[in-house]
């Protein structure tokens, strides 16, 4: 008897390894899963992201190549200006005569042209809003070069700017410029 005792006895710590065993597979399993799943959410979010940064990339420099961004080169002249050709003639634009422009969108040709520009400039704008808010793109991918000219150029006329989108932009245009930390911290004199 005690010989079937130890095969009872045999059996039983079989069965119990074979159990653990099983257990333990079967930990395994699950927590390979898990890993995978996460491993595999990682890989969509690096994906996803990735998407982001090129189509922003995209929006930046179909922007920079647009007509549109005229306007805000002809703020980088503070001096005597560029010359530009409105209606087939030369014309001296700067900073003050953009800014005059806004004021008074209608004045001239200079000023219509100007206006047209930046008219277009501050579509492309409303249309990078949408593209952030929609998550298309982030806003930190798309923020340069407009952030730049927030800073050293639109800030000192913040108010003339902000008017003038208020009546001649999309809510969305406003909305992308309220986004920038140079936006929010321009205090003109």
């Amino acid at each position: 008897m005690t010989g079937n005792n130890n095969s009872s006895n045999d059996k039983s710590f079989l069965d119990s390894v074979v159990g653990f065993i099983g257990v333990a597979g079967g930990l395994i399993a699950i927590f390979t899963g898990v890993f995978q799943l996460w491993e595999s959410n990682q890989q969509g979010a690096r994906e996803l992201r990735w998407e982001q940064a090129k189509m922003a990339k995209e929006m930046v420099s179909s922007m920079l190549a647009d007509d549109g961004w005229i306007a805000m080169e002809m703020m980088d002249w503070d001096d005597e200006g560029r010359e530009y050709e409105i209606n087939g003639q030369k014309e001296l634009v700067n900073a003050q005569t953009v800014f005059d422009s806004l004021d008074n969108p209608v004045s001239d040709a200079k000023a219509k042209y100007i206006v047209d520009r930046f008219d277009r400039s501050l579509f492309l704008i409303s249309q990078m809003e949408i593209a952030v808010r929609s998550s298309l793109v982030k806003i930190e991918d798309v923020r340069y070069p407009l952030s730049w000219y927030v800073s050293y150029r639109i800030c000192a006329k913040k108010s003339l700017f902000e008017n003038y989108m208020k009546e001649n932009a999309a809510a969305e245009t406003l909305q992308f410029f309220q986004r920038l930390d140079e936006w929010n911290q321009c205090n003109p004199q």
